[in-house]
């Protein structure tokens, strides 16, 4: 068997390219610090955003809803998180200016692996814009798709937001690399990261409802209200992992599409014109 020559088909292959790819941007350590950052920026963020947006509902029990979470994991998660009235009364400016900062942050590391990924330099004088345009269209997904959650699960009115979960998300998974890079890749390349990164977290989410809620509870039994902290780091892990794997694929997709493309243009001009 010849396993130098099928080493070296692997690596021409799409697979052996987007596991190359996986090492390069250091897929682990990526997830890892982006999950870091989701965990102290984004879910704080969100937990304001759901206390200011209409609804019902308070942050602790929408997590409850979407993650299917019963007994004594449910009730862990209730606790944890602190209702709408008491967000809104324990807000400050100068607390809201932290959530904010480490927002960004979370959005320089997102960017940073657009940036690996696509092989670009960042753009210094406009990338804070562009991180803090990224936070405001955050901001605007989250309060678009909270109310539609809230109608399906409080008066029973049949399934709203799957559906607009996927529509939404897909529009701004395309949206998001398209303004971190500085828009210097157009939105027809982008769109297959766009749809692999919408599925893969529709499927991620799938997934999550079977297996996490009991991972939660046999942590919030075990530990504590620690427990369900720990439960939601390694869902924030999985979830960046996600992410950073769709653009992997996405991006080395493309870069084998340009290639392809650049060699029939060039086998087109080499070919000496018919008599």
């Amino acid at each position: 068997m010849d396993l130098a020559g099928a080493r070296a088909r692997f690596g021409r292959s799409l697979a052996g390219e987007v596991a190359q790819e996986l090492v390069r941007v250091e897929v682990i350590d990526r997830s890892l610090a982006l999950a870091s950052k989701l965990f102290v920026a984004v879910i704080p963020l969100s937990i304001i955003v759901k206390a200011i947006a209409p609804g019902p509902s308070n942050f602790g029990e929408d997590l409850v809803q979407r993650l299917g979470l019963t007994g004594v994991g449910a009730s862990a998660t209730r606790t944890l998180f602190a209702t709408g009235g008491e967000v809104r009364a324990a807000v400050s400016v100068i607390g809201l200016v932290i959530v904010l900062y480490s927002v960004l942050s979370f959005t320089r590391g997102l960017q940073r692996v657009y940036l690996q990924i696509w092989r670009l330099r960042p753009q210094l004088p406009d990338a804070l814009l562009r991180q803090a345009g990224w936070v405001l269209g955050f901001i605007v997904y989250t309060i678009v798709l909270s109310p539609i959650r809230d109608l399906e699960h409080h008066h029973n009115v049949g399934s709203l937001y799957a559906p607009s979960a996927i529509l939404f998300g897909a529009a701004f998974w395309l949206w998001t690399p398209h303004m971190l890079l500085g828009t210097r890749i157009s939105w027809h390349r982008l769109l297959p990261t766009a749809l692999l990164t919408t599925l893969g977290v529709t499927l991620f989410s799938a997934g999550t409802a079977i297996f996490l809620p009991e991972i939660i509870t046999t942590n919030a039994e075990r530990y504590g209200l620690i427990g369900v902290a720990f439960g939601l780091v390694t869902w924030l892990f999985a979830y960046a992992a996600v992410v950073v794997v769709s653009a992997v694929i996405g991006g080395t997709w493309d870069r084998r599409r340009q290639r392809a493309r650049d060699g029939h243009a060039g086998a087109a001009e080499a070919e000496p014109p018919r008599a």
